[in-house]
């Protein structure tokens, strides 16, 4: 029988140094893809104030104009009971009409029964567009 040089200790430290080094690479998935809208296409999103709930690559976005050249973009899909919000423009809230819930323009929950934000993408307006990062 012969005797190996490449013991146990040396293979898991090599495993484990390998392991690292590929969590520490990024993911194909991990960097978000841009999706560009053209503002044409969004009637409701032309003055500050409008909002809109719309289809992007099968996830449902909600999109708020809240300033001359910002807009936001939330999933939609309330954190209570699933239901869908709706922003309102005359107190700049997002509610569910399902059992009450409120969120602010930054996801936060100001009155529950939900007790966990909605869902932020990142969002802007350039150049006639609405460019989320899904």
């Amino acid at each position: 029988m012969s005797s190996s040089t490449f013991g146990r200790r040396p293979f898991l430290v090599g495993s484990g140094l390998s392991l690292g080094a590929l969590l520490t690479l990024p993911s194909a998935g991990a960097a978000g893809s841009k999706v560009a809208i053209p503002l044409a296409k969004l009637e409701a999103l032309k003055s500050v104030g409008g909002s809109i709930a719309i289809k992007v690559r099968d996830k449902l976005l909600l999109l708020v104009r809240d300033g001359a050249t910002t807009v936001r973009a939330f999933n939609p899909v309330c954190t209570h009971r699933q239901c869908v919000v709706a922003f309102n423009a005359g107190d700049k809230k997002i509610k569910c009409p399902c059992h009450g819930s409120q969120f602010d323009l930054d996801g936060r929950v100001i009155h529950g029964p939900a007790s966990r934000p909605l869902e932020i993408y990142p969002a802007e307006l350039v150049n006639e567009q609405v460019i989320v990062t899904l």
